[in-house]
């Protein structure tokens, strides 16, 4: 096999990569080992970053149609309603998506199946990488008929948080907090809306985060964020964690009266906050595999889509042999660094405790004192 890329993991990273340099026409092979359509724990809310990049691969019209776009930012703090309409630069993009990763995923690997750059390989589990002289030159993997191989320039990791590139390689790390937080979500049927317009609801009561997302299917999300020391409690009886949590917030608790729990609680008390240095010779990772925001603050959409689209550029750069390999990685470097730098650092700072930046909110409006 003979290809330009490799990119191992084609979720929303991966997708969007594949579709960029294939766009480019640089020759990918995308390898994962999930079939499609197939859901992963993930959280699910982008805003305008991911949409613009959505647009740049075609699929913007089809993203937004899945689920309804929610055009008000409604939190609750402590007894006070604080609502706005979404901002962004763009007109057109004035709104927020939460849409399930079985539906995101499905929608952006039917995008890649389009691409006639692009041989995809599902059911792909990568074994091992191929190295020569120090320099990553491929990968091995399995599938169900055997072991294959195949080379390339170079090789991606969009394999998430449990990298096996990331694991193999061990690149170090430039920032790393500790586990801070945990979080359960489901959706339900049925939960009377607060306004006619959908809302991207979030309810902070304390260090508690609870956020109503209207989704596809119908359906609406339903998350809590907690300490990480309420992890175990929450583990052994999610369900009934969850109720009885939901039942303390006084602006839900009446809308739920009719409505039904349409999924199993999912949930993990497992997600730190890091960045990793995020290439080497011959390879280079993106999306969770690089960097990982605590879910609390469900950035983590925006960041890898936005991620693969700088990185698709500084490969081009190199694949057309416009620049060397670490004048254009450490490109990619600086500016996916400086891209999330705010982000990450409010994350990573908030995720220990959500009061000091909630009273700062209601503090510039006058509504505590300072």
């Amino acid at each position: 096999m003979n290809h330009d890329v490799i990119v191992v993991g084609s979720r929303v990273a991966g997708s969007t990569l594949a579709v960029l340099l294939s766009q480019q026409g640089h020759r990918v092979l995308l390898l994962d080992k999930a079939h499609f359509p197939s859901d992963t724990l993930s959280t699910h809310f982008f805003r305008a970053p991911a949409l613009r990049v959505f647009e740049r691969l075609g699929v913007l019209d089809e993203v937004k149609s899945a689920a309804p776009p929610l055009t008000v930012l409604w939190n609750y703090i402590d007894g006070h309603v604080l609502s706005d309409p979404v901002e962004a630069p763009e007109e057109h993009l004035r709104y927020f998506l939460c849409e399930r990763r079985i539906t995101l995923d499905w929608i952006l690997f039917q995008r890649v199946k389009r691409e006639p750059n692009i041989e995809v390989r599902t059911g792909a589990q990568v074994k091992e990488l191929i190295q020569h002289d120090g320099r990553v030159t491929g990968v091995r993997w399995s599938e169900a008929d055997g072991i294959h191989e195949a080379n390339a320039r170079m090789v991606v990791g969009a394999d998430g948080l449990y990298s096996t590139l990331a694991k193999s390689l061990e690149p170090a790390y430039e920032n790393q907090f500790p586990v801070r937080r945990c979080m359960y979500y489901t959706y339900f049927q049925g939960i009377e809306p607060l306004e006619e317009v959908s809302l991207a609801e979030h309810h902070f009561v304390g260090d508690s985060l609870t956020y109503v997302f209207p989704t596809d299917a119908n359906l609406t999300l339903v998350a809590v964020s907690l300490p990480i020391d309420e992890f175990p409690s929450f583990k052994k009886e999610p369900l009934k964690r969850l109720q009885t949590h939901l039942d303390s917030l006084p602006l839900l608790k009446p809308r739920l009266r009719h409505a039904e729990v349409a999924a199993e609680v999912k949930g993990a008390g497992n997600i730190p906050c890091y960045q990793r240095i995020p290439y080497g010779p011959g390879w280079v990772l993106v999306g969770d595999s690089q960097q990982v925001l605590d879910p609390w603050s469900g950035m983590g959409i925006d960041h890898a889509t936005t991620h693969a689209s700088i990185l698709a550029d500084s490969l081009q750069r190199f694949l057309t042999d416009a620049a060397a390999w670490d004048v254009t990685m450490s490109d990619y470097h600086a500016q996916a660094r400086q891209w999330s730098e705010k982000t990450y650092r409010r994350t990573s700072t908030y995720a220990a405790d959500l009061r000091p930046m909630t009273h700062a909110a209601l503090a510039r409006r006058g509504l505590v004192n300072h």
